[in-house]
């Protein structure tokens, strides 16, 4: 670990190192992080520094302290708490809205970026993601296989923040089809229309990619409840 500045807002630097640990895949989601002695040790900052750094992070639904056990990771977004939260308050059409706006951006970023690289481990990460899709039997499940699809799609567009606002949103179960209507014909229909995506997105021009984008995003409404749909 690299050891903060020794500046005042020294516990914030800690918190944020500790965050990119956590965000970085260090630290996965249900693992224990090291002690606060070997905390101390690791960035050379005192104990109180760590108690402070790591409560803020507990606050923030990073972290989960158990007595007598330690500290276990919750979450690996500072976003997905406060964001599902504030989604729970809002209409179906205001998240599909959103949702589809950030997409649009995502795919435009991605095309104006892309390596051929980049395009393969898109294709890749697509390839199982829909493989995943295909056996799954929950929301849930639907929604997680297609998360290591969107880290791609975000590494290509150089945007972390946005790539996270468009994941969390991605898990939120909003007037989406039922998984026991996904037959065999809709896991195909789903898998031709991300090849379709990321060839426009290997076609280098953003343009096209978003055109693509929205129009597969219009076709897919009725897939989708027929209350609250939004223009996108």
């Amino acid at each position: 670990m690299a050891r903060p500045t020794r500046v005042a807002t020294l516990s914030l630097q800690v918190a944020d190192e500790l965050q990119s640990r956590i965000v970085g895949g260090q630290w996965p989601v249900g693992t224990k992080i090291p002690t606060e002695y070997e905390l101390m040790d690791a960035l050379g900052v005192s104990r109180s520094t760590i108690r402070e750094a790591v409560r803020s992070l507990v606050h923030a639904r990073l972290l989960e302290a158990r007595a007598g056990d330690g500290t276990y990771v919750r979450s690996s977004s500072a976003l997905e708490h406060p964001l599902v939260d504030r989604i729970a308050r809002a209409q179906s059409r205001e998240v599909m809205e959103v949702r589809a706006m950030l997409e649009q951006r995502l795919v435009r970023l991605a095309a104006a970026r892309a390596t051929p690289e980049g395009v393969e481990r898109l294709r890749a990460a697509a390839d199982e993601a829909v493989t995943i899709l295909g056996a799954a039997d929950s929301f849930e499940q639907a929604a997680s296989a297609m998360t290591a699809f969107h880290v791609a799609l975000g590494e290509l567009a150089e945007n972390p923040l946005l790539s996270e606002l468009h994941r969390n949103l991605e898990t939120v179960p909003v007037n989406r089809p039922r998984v026991a209507e996904w037959d065999d014909s809709v896991v195909a229909r789903v898998r031709a229309q991300i090849v379709e995506v990321i060839d426009a997105i290997g076609s280098g021009e953003p343009d096209h990619a978003e055109q693509v984008v929205r129009r597969l995003q219009q076709s897919a409404l009725p897939l989708l409840d027929q209350h609250d749909q939004p223009e996108i």
